[in-house]
């Protein structure tokens, strides 16, 4: 009796349609394209005598209107247009001080960093006129980019007459030997005539201009040229050492600030060791002792480091402002009287706020300059001007915002995408971390699922029924479909290192994996959850110590048969720990069949950020790694090294995404460049080789962190990128592009496929068209997950266990040497 047949689901898979036909991939122009904004923070704020004020940080809009991340506000708070256009583009700026003739000097402490302002590119340090066009007299050459690795300059202290000393961690500027310390020319040259010997033997953080003419520099040196005087000494203005100074200090401290009173005495922050006072805050004399009368361990600990600016301001009336770090949700600055006792009548009350460097200005107000860690009701601004009294002065709010990012996107059944991200504007509309947007691209304003989250999720997942999984600070959870708390769920009690929690994985039988950093080796890099959030005690992976364990786990992918593969760092009972790849069983414990000893010697110089599972049950990983591929490399179901995967080489970079396309391609995003692939969103064929039907017309500006194929075929981008080929695409983008989609085959080939019972429960039979050559079926759960895969070794029917799959709706997908055949399959 002839088999009874399923439904033949033309279509389901998407036949090619007309725009997919086009040569090259395009942007969907169907798809609305979003802006994204986040909360920009303030690294340094300087004032000028005419109350206008500098500022540099990382933003790109202020107050509403495009900048750099270099701008000068007026009085009022408005921007300095004229100032402005004369700056143009900026880059790599973080600290701003002004010289005695009004110039402005900027400086960056980012390793071999090349400063860009005013139309003009300089090494280390660079120079502003007045009215922000560069001053290309002042060049200072290669500065430290020639120095080892880490060099950097710290602080660049403005001179009278026009010099400035460089101070910092390196060991030479513009190729001279030069020991944390150097006085430049006005011309940015070096000064001969400062002579420091072998200077500090360690780092410089900041330094003064005392009115003497000698300098006080701080850091966490012990000694200089020779001189003991622990992280504190005094210099004569030829840069030799004053040996009429002694820093009391014990051996072991650092200042990451300090500043000088009228009377000459020293208020250090940083770390000393002494049994009473460890980070906080004591008061030298001149001559370097100790001053007792300063109420040392009655004061907050100091974290604003030089590069930034400010974390001591020394008032008119002797009052000393500091940065405050002593753990409460308090705005970070406190004020203490001269003797260092608290100044209980500034009391600031605004929360949540990490503070880079403080300015005090003249009218008596104290500019704070940093970023407001949490999302919410209240503005995140990244400088905050407050009263004499410490409470804020809400005539001056500024708003600084940076480019939105997207980190994970997940399509519902209904076509809307969710999309989790570093934002909180969308289109000019308030939306905070979490958004939900309909099939043509436009906001979904109704949902409200971002409402409590107060940092970015680390990922995201849909359940079956809908409901959304999200992975955010060392907890799971779960929203209904509207974007509301499902407060049926219970999985807030993650042992993972603070938002280290890195990926979440679904099921198919409802269970889910969290995967990241644990707080230490008590707890395992791999957790599983039942449906309802509550530990799955019989998921047993190894940890603890002198056992062989994965410490972190950084991606994971899930096999048909329930085992797990995941990436990350694997430490062994004895012998050092290394990235690798490797297998873990359903039940968590390590899968011996699975081979990581070529994994070890491959990887073990990067690392791996994605997995994708190919149907024959392949691994393709990418990532940051060169000794196996460069970046991607192909793992055979037990483990091995793929020879027969010809990966591309890459110039630069690291793949952050690997997705493999129903037809069987490979889609990588990241931020990369090759010679072969366009950048940082590319495709290879199934070989490992480049796509050469995968043009470059739709380059993506930077990152893409996420990536998804709809039915249609058309792919979903998210990440850090603003446009697409030059088109505005705001962080996420739907593209339209050829040779997505499996090949079906033909109607006869279709007619010719049975499979039986209908419905299914523990065993599906399927027939093939021995003609047609097949080669795999695969199961395919509602949300596109494989969860059953199976090889044709001959053409007779071939059994497939639905043991252990949930009730529902499945998609059974037959490949043929000549395309593919899918059918609709219900489990009972």
């Amino acid at each position: 009796m002839k088999k009874p047949q399923l439904l033949f689901l033309a279509g389901w898979l998407g036949l090619t349609s007309l725009a997919q036909l086009a040569q090259a991939q395009t942007l969907d122009p169907g798809f609305a394209r979003p802006t994204l904004y986040s909360p920009g923070f303030v690294y340094s704020a300087l004032e000028q005598p005419d109350g206008r004020k500098v500022l540099t940080g990382s933003f790109a809009r202020v107050s509403g209107t495009a900048t750099s991340s270099v701008v000068r506000l007026n009085a009022d708070g408005t921007i300095d247009a004229a100032f402005q256009q004369n700056l143009g583009a900026t880059s790599n700026v973080y600290r701003v001080d002004r010289q005695s003739n009004g110039q402005l000097l900027l400086t960056s402490f980012t390793t071999t960093a090349t400063l860009m302002a005013g139309g003009i590119s300089r090494n280390t340090i660079l120079r502003l006129n007045a009215d922000g066009t560069g001053d290309a007299t002042f060049d200072a050459g290669a500065g430290t980019n020639t120095a080892s690795s880490g060099s950097s300059v710290d602080f660049s202290l403005p001179l009278p007459n026009g010099q400035v000393l460089a101070t910092g961690g390196f060991n030479s500027f513009n190729g001279t030997p030069a020991n944390n310390i150097v006085r430049l020319n006005a011309t940015g040259s070096i000064d001969a005539t400062f002579n420091p010997g072998t200077g500090p033997d360690d780092y410089i953080g900041t330094s003064a201009l005392l009115p003497s003419g000698k300098y006080l520099i701080a850091g966490y040196f012990s000694s200089y040229n020779g001189v003991t005087n622990p992280a504190v000494a005094r210099l004569n203005a030829d840069g030799s050492p004053d040996r009429t100074f002694a820093s009391a200090l014990p051996t072991g401290s650092s200042v990451d600030n300090f500043a000088v009173q009228p009377d000459g005495r020293i208020v250090v922050a940083g770390y000393f060791p002494y049994a009473t006072v460890t980070n906080g805050l004591l008061r030298l004399n001149a001559d370097g002792s100790l001053d007792n009368t300063f109420n040392s361990s009655a004061t907050p600990g100091s974290a604003v480091y030089s590069y930034y600016g400010h974390g001591i301001e020394i008032q008119p009336d002797g009052k000393i402002l500091t940065a405050k770090h002593d753990g409460t949700a308090n705005l970070p600055i406190a004020r203490l009287n001269s003797n260092g006792t608290p100044d209980a009548s500034f009391a600031p009350a605004i929360s949540s706020f990490n503070l880079y460097s403080m300015t005090l200005l003249a009218n008596g107000k104290v500019l704070a300059a940093g970023r407001g860690s949490q999302f919410g009701s209240r503005p995140n601004n990244g400088l905050l001007q407050l009263n004499t009294d410490g409470t804020l002065d809400p005539s001056f709010l500024p708003s600084f915002q940076s480019v939105g990012v997207i980190g994970n996107v997940v399509r519902q059944a209904d076509g809307k995408l969710i999309v989790s991200g570093n934002f909180s504007e969308v289109s000019g509309q308030p939306v905070n971390l979490l958004a939900r947007f309909n099939p043509d691209g436009t906001l979904d304003a109704t949902y409200i699922g971002g409402a409590t989250l107060l940092s970015m999720p680390q990922d995201l997942a849909l359940q079956a029924d809908g409901r959304l999984l999200v992975l955010y600070s060392n907890s799971v959870q779960r929203l209904l479909v509207s974007g509301a708390a499902d407060n049926s769920f219970a999985g807030n009690s993650l042992n993972f290192s603070s938002a280290t929690a890195d990926r979440l994985l679904v099921q198919p039988d409802g269970r889910i994996l969290v995967a990241g950093q644990p707080l230490n080796s008590s707890y395992p890099a791999i957790v599983r959850l039942l449906a309802d959030g509550s530990q799955d005690g019989s998921f047993s992976p190894a940890f603890g110590s002198g056992v062989d364990r994965m410490s972190v786990i950084r991606t994971l992918a899930l096999q048909a048969d329930g085992r797990i593969v995941v990436a990350g760092t694997f430490v062994p009972a004895t012998g050092t720990s290394s990235s690798v790849v490797r297998r873990l069983d359903a039940g968590g414990a390590f899968d011996a069949t699975y081979s990581s000893t070529t994994i070890l010697s491959g990887i073990a110089a990067g690392t791996v950020n994605s997995i994708a599972l190919q149907a024959d049950g392949k691994a393709v990983v990418g990532g940051q790694f060169s000794n196996v591929g460069a970046n991607v490399a192909r793992l055979t179901t037990t483990g091995t090294l793929d020879a027969t995967f010809a990966g591309p080489s890459f110039a630069s970079g690291s793949v952050s995404k690997v997705l493999i396309q129903p037809n069987g391609r490979i889609l990588l995003g990241g931020l990369f460049t090759s010679v072969s692939l366009p950048a940082n969103l590319a495709r290879l064929l199934a070989t490992g080789a480049a796509d050469a039907s995968f043009a470059a017309t739709a380059v993506p500006s930077s990152t893409v962190r996420a990536l998804l194929v709809q039915p249609d075929g058309s792919i979903v981008a998210g990440g850090n990128f603003i446009t697409v080929n030059g088109q505005p695409a705001g962080g996420l983008a739907r593209i339209i592009v050829p040779n997505v989609l499996a090949a079906l085959a033909s109607t006869a080939v279709a007619a010719r496929t049975e499979a039986w019972p209908v419905p299914a429960h523990t065993t599906l039979t399927v027939a093939p068209d021995a003609s047609a050559h097949p080669q795999a079926l695969d199961l395919i759960d509602g949300l596109g997950r494989l969860v059953r895969h199976q090889e044709f070794s001959t053409a007779a029917p071939a059994q497939l266990a639905l043991e252990n799959l949930p009730v529902g709706t499945y998609l059974l997908r037959v490949t043929y040497a000549e395309g593919v055949v899918t059918r609709r399959v219900q489990v009972q």
